[in-house]
Parts: C-alpha cells; structure tokens; sequence
C-alpha cells in the first residue's frame, strides 16, 4: 500500500478516524438507527445502490472480533496477520514441552509448546531426538500475539512481534555471513525478551517471563531457563530404531546410518541419571535442574516438518508424529462454522491488557487501509459499500467484503506509530504488575464472545429462513403466513431483552424514527457497556476504553440492522392479519411481502459483510469421522505447500483480484532453491501467495492423516 497523494481525501479519512475515537472525541459518536428499509406501506427497495450506513472502513468489527477470537486456533488461521497484543496468565503446574536435537539442555531464549504433540512433531524421527516435559511452578505471565504470529512464511504474520521488538516490520539486517536457518526467529525472541527486561517489564522468576504464538498450534518463547517458574521433570531420548533393510531385502529394525545404536547417545551422556530399576508405584525421580546460562544461537539446518520429509520409509513414526501433531491444533479450534469450541484453555487473557494495532490512533496505518480498501472494495470516501458496480457480480462482491480482514497487515506502521504502541504497551503491562490499579474488571473477552456466537448463529438461522422463503409461491397465503409466523418468531428471539411492545399502537409504533423504536435501540446498543461509565462510577484504562467503544458500535450495527427487520416484520404481521384491516389493505400487503423480505434479505447480507466474522461461517459441511479431522491449512502443516491455483473471479468491478490476492509460485518452488533442513536454506520474503491453499481454508473438509502426510 502507498501512502496516499490527495489532501481532500487524507482529510476526510482523518476527520473519521478522530472522530470514531473514545479518546481524542470530546462527545461520542454513535452509530445512528438504519432508517433505510422500505417503509411498512411497501416502497420498493433500490437495489441499484445499497442504501446502509454501514462504514467498512471502521476497525470496531475487526477489534472485536479479535477480542473473541483470542487464542482460539480456527479464528487466527483465517485472519493470520496479527493485530492484538494481550497479557495473559499460565496457571501454576500447567505442562510445557520443548524438543531438541541434542542430549543438552536448552539455551535462553528457547521455545515451548503446550502441546507435546507440537515438539515432537517438530523435533521428531531424527537420530537425536529428546522430549524434555516442564511444569509452571507459579502463575506465569506471558505476553501473546494473535494471528498467525508463529508462521515464518505469509504476508504479515510477523509484523506485530517485529513492531513491539525492533520498531519496524523487517527487524535487524543479517549478518553478510549468516543469517541462514532461524536466525530471523532467534533474533525475533532475543529482542522480544530484551524488550521486556529493559522495560522493567518482567526478568528471571518474575513479570511477565516470555510470549505466546501460534503457528500450527500454541507455543510459548522462554526467555531464561534459569528462572525457577519452570521444574524440568522429566527428560527423555525419544530416537526410534530406523526401520532398516536386513540382507534379504526384507525391513527390519537396524542401526542408523553411523553404524552406531540408537540408545546409546542419549541423556545419560548429558550427565542426567536415568533409573535402570523403578518401582512402579513410586514417584520418578526428577531430573536435575541444569544450569546452562548460555544464550541461543540459531541451528544452521533447522528440521524440516515432517509432512515435508520424505524419509518415513526408515523413520517409523514420521507420519504418526506429523499427524499428530496436527490433530493437537485442532483442539484449540475454538468458535467454526460448526459451531462453538474451546480455544487454548491453558493461558487465560488478562482483560485489563488488550491491545489492538486497530486503534484509529494510529493514523497512518488506518488511513492506508481505508483509501487501499475503497479502491480495490469500490467504497465511498466514507467507507459505505457503492455496490457490485456495473461489471460485477453482488455473491462475490460482499464476499470479498467478508473476509477483508484476512488481508490487512501493519506495513503501512510508521516508526512513530510503533514507539507510541510500545509506549502504550508499556503502560498497559507495568498496570498489570500492580497489585492495585484502575482495570474496570469488565471481562471483555467473554462480552466480545458472546456477541460474536449469538450473532452469527441468529445471522446462519435467518439466511436458512430466507432460502426457504425462495421456495414459497406468492399467490400461497397459506403458506406465506407460516413463513412469516416462523420468521417472526425467529426475530423475536433476538428482540426479547431489549423490546416491550406498545399497549397502545397507532400507524408510526413500528416505524424506525418511533419513540419505540428509539427506545429499543439504545436498550440494545448498551446492553452491554450501560454500567461502563463514569455517572456509575466506573472508570476505563485507555484500552478499555477501545474495547468499549468497539463493543457498542459493533452491537449498534447489529441492533440497527436487526430492529429495522423486528419492526418491518411487525408491521408487515399486521398490515396482512389484523382482523381491523380492510381486505384491500391486506392484499396490498400481501403483494408487498416479496419486496420486503429481499430488503430485510439484502440488509442482513450487508451486515454479515461487514461484520466479516467469515471464519463463524466457514466449516465442514459434513460431520467428520472419529479418524477424521476438519482440514484448514495451518503453517507448516499445508496439504499444498505454498498455495496454488488461478486467483478467484471478479466481485467488485473495480478490481481485479481481491486485496492482497497474489500469484503463488509453482508447486514446490522456493525461492532460493532449497528446503528446510539444508544448510543454506533461507526463509522466503513476505508475500501473500506463502499463506496456503485458499480453497482449502474457505472449503474445509474431513481428511484423514494421508492428506497432510501425502
């Protein structure tokens, strides 16, 4: 994205951005009731020009959805570049797994998994192989980045660790000998953990201790081994004897290619006692503490995954280990289209600390997003969708519009805009470490939860009502009146908490600019923040505060949209069955009810557009087998290695190609010729054609282990 030329424009996008913003707007601005639908009298609908005030240039749908999705794996594979920071607490005995390719014990910083299907699958089916299992001793403070944000190949999945730890998005310049292997990622840790020490953030045995990622799973970076809030209790040689080849040809368990048994280099050799003789019902023996106080230096020749690997004719479980380790990922699934889920349990947000680069604060970032995505979404200097345009095609248009976020990145962060979210998450995380401090208490993570679940499950049920309503002929009031009585009913449902209908009703009660009307939508926009405020003697964090704001905009849209259709279902109700009605009225009712149910119709899909929550849609259509998991691309484990395919067809007319849609390169190609695992193997630019097979993320489907494993 370039940063834009025209002044009228950079001050359209700057007076929204202030103005949306808790902070810098001396009044709040809300989102004001859609008044837009066809009135109860039937006016027929534009459709030529979508009439909502739905601005997709907001962040709020984004900032929430985030929120929800906090270290939940499904929602972060389909939004990969990160754009929330968040504290998070490890309960006291919580496991965490690191896996090496040596007998000795780990440098600092190094990396942990939660899941020691993760190590092994990483560290596994060579011929030093070792598993060492830790245990938290205390409550751990750790520092989370969503998204894809351990995934080495994408278009942005770094960026928010690489803005936190180096003030820009392309972190120091390699060596001109080296930077080979991981020595991008080691420099990543040892800067992130640099960063929190010379903050007064956290140090060894206290603060916060390291930070969580996610690639195909959750891992964990430790900054110092020698802290005493991690108990190494058990350390294993986890090597297997190669499946061999006897003189006959036939397979068989045999040395591996030194000549040299497996067994014999293991950690006894590191100077670790392993008890010959255990009586089984006792306690093991705990390792010894090491006291290693080296710092890490990347491997020249990091492991390949093993769905890259093709020596599982002599490593017995490379596919089991590489499926397992995928079958771990999913479940941390959280929310699917399948409905909800549990994410990764074992780190729990801290609601006083969540942070998104969202914020309108920062403006550059904010304003290249906005003018990128009304060129290329065919949007107004406003951020109101202009329609599919002549050449277009709506279906795809809104699903383009859908799943924008998927694309956004931090590119366009100027190093002014990373110092003042380092500076602000500074604050937020030293506010933490206090034993008293101003948070509200308010759990954003479960509000933001559950306006996300019931949304979309109310937004799946509608659209089902409205495809039945395509099957239904118009001359059938019979029928008509059971889909309308069943629709009703539907909405009502969502209407029930905020709704109290009018003892006495005359012709405007269930007009949107009614005082019923008026009344029901702020009962429902702060349904959930009414208490949040200072004439109840509440008082938010900065950050709180974009929570809050995001919580009512995102809610108000939602009950814009939901109450324009409970009041035009109402009135429609009874314009066709009120006994008092004249029978000329109900049939210019009657003739009506088309137009208004493709309006309510068109609304529905405009908001779920906007909203962009696609990855609560999106899911296995059919119920997977019990050897069976539902397949979406997670890096590395990618059935297609670095995505393939002809880019989608044209939604809005006035581009192309969605936003950051790229030409992936031919199967298997790298670009500099080699693979992980080889000496002068480099990790590839930033790009979004390394993000993996889109049809398989928007199509997930039952595999089993063979279509990873290949």
């Amino acid at each position: 994205m370039r940063s834009p030329r025209s002044s009228p424009l950079r001050a359209i996008a700057l007076s929204t951005l202030v103005l949306t913003h808790p902070v810098l707007s001396s009044q709040a601005v809300h989102q004001q009731p859609l008044s837009h639908l066809p009135s109860p009298g039937g006016a027929t609908p534009n459709f030529s020009s979508p009439g909502t005030t739905l601005n997709f240039s907001s962040p709020s749908p984004h900032i929430l959805h985030s929120t929800s999705s906090l270290l939940a794996q499904w929602p972060n594979t389909f939004a990969p570049n990160g754009h929330t920071l968040a504290a998070v607490v490890v309960p006291p005995y919580t496991h965490l797994y690191h896996g090496r390719l040596d007998a000795d014990p780990p440098p600092s910083p190094e990396w942990l998994a939660f899941d020691r299907e993760m190590s092994y699958g990483i560290m596994g089916s060579t011929r030093n192989s070792y598993l060492l299992t830790y245990q938290t001793t205390r409550a751990v403070r750790l520092l989370y980045f969503d998204g894809e944000s351990a995934a080495l190949m994408g278009l942005g999945q770094l960026d928010s660790q690489m803005l936190l730890a180096f003030g820009n998005v392309t972190g120091p310049p390699a060596p001109e000998e080296g930077g080979r292997g991981l020595w991008g990622e080691y420099e990543r840790a040892k800067g992130l953990c640099r960063w929190l020490e010379s903050k007064g953030l956290g140090g060894r045995g206290w603060g916060f201790e390291g930070v969580v990622r996610m690639n195909a799973g959750f891992e964990v970076i430790w900054c110092d081994f020698g802290s005493g809030s991690l108990r190494l209790v058990s350390w294993l040689d986890v090597t297997a004897p190669l499946v061999g080849r006897d003189e006959d040809g036939e397979d068989g368990d045999g040395e591996d290619g030194e000549g040299e048994a497996v067994g014999e280099v293991g950690v006894e050799t590191a100077g670790v006692l392993r008890e010959r003789e255990v009586d089984a019902t006792s306690y093991y023996s705990l390792p010894p503490v090491p006291t290693r106080t080296d710092r890490a230096v990347d491997p020249s020749m990091p492991p390949a995954p093993p769905n890259w690997r093709r020596d599982r004719d002599r490593e017995p479980f490379l596919f089991s280990q590489g499926w397992g380790w995928f079958d771990s990922a999913t479940w941390h699934y959280g929310s699917t289209g399948n409905g909800p889920g549990r994410g990764e349990t074992r780190a729990k947000v801290d609601n006083c600390a969540i942070l998104s680069f969202y914020s309108p604060l920062f403006v550059n970032q904010s304003l290249n997003r906005a003018v990128y995505e009304r060129r290329t979404l065919n949007l107004t200097d406003d951020g109101l969708w202009k329609g599919e345009g002549m050449d277009g095609n709506k279906t795809l248009a809104l699903q383009q519009l859908a799943r924008r976020r998927r694309y956004h990145h931090l590119g366009d962060m100027t190093s002014e805009e990373a110092a003042l979210m380092r500076s602000h998450a500074e604050r937020a995380l030293r506010t933490v470490l206090e034993p008293y401090n101003d948070c509200s208490g308010a759990d954003w993570v479960l509000m933001a939860n559950e306006i996300v679940q019931q949304t979309s499950l109310q937004i799946k049920t509608l659209e089902m009502k409205f495809v039945a309503f395509d099957s239904i002929s118009s001359d059938n009031r019979t029928a008509l009146r059971n889909w309308l009585y069943g629709f009703r009913a539907e909405v009502h449902m969502f209407t029930v908490g905020f709704l109290e209908y009018p003892v006495r009703r005359d012709s405007n009660s269930w007009a949107t600019g009614s005082d019923l009307y008026n009344e029901t939508y702020s009962r429902c926009r702060y349904h959930y923040t009414r208490l949040l405020v200072p004439d109840e003697g509440v008082s938010l964090l900065p950050q709180e505060m974009e929570q809050r704001q995001a919580v009512e905009e995102v809610q108000g849209a939602i009950c814009s949209v939901m109450l324009a259709i409970a009041f035009g279902v109402e009135q429609t109700w009874i314009d066709m069955f009120d006994q008092n009605r004249r029978m000329r009225k109900q049939k210019q009712a009657h003739s009506a009810i088309p137009q208004r149910v493709a309006a309510w119709h068109n609304e529905l899909s405009l908001l779920r557009a906007w909203l962009g929550w696609e990855s609560e849609f999106t899911g296995c259509k059919e119920v997977c087998g019990w050897d069976e998991r539902c397949y979406i691309p997670m890096w590395p484990l990618l059935a297609s290695r670095f995505g393939r395919g002809p880019p989608p067809p044209r939604g809005n007319s006035t581009q192309p190609h969605p936003p950051g849609y790229g030409h992936p390169p031919p199967h298997g190609r790298r670009p500099n010729g080699t693979s992980p695992g080889k000496p002068d193997f480099k990790m590839p630019p930033r790009g979004p054609w390394w993000m993996g097979d889109e049809t398989d993320l928007w199509e997930p489907k039952c595999v089993k282990a063979g279509y990873i494993m290949g």
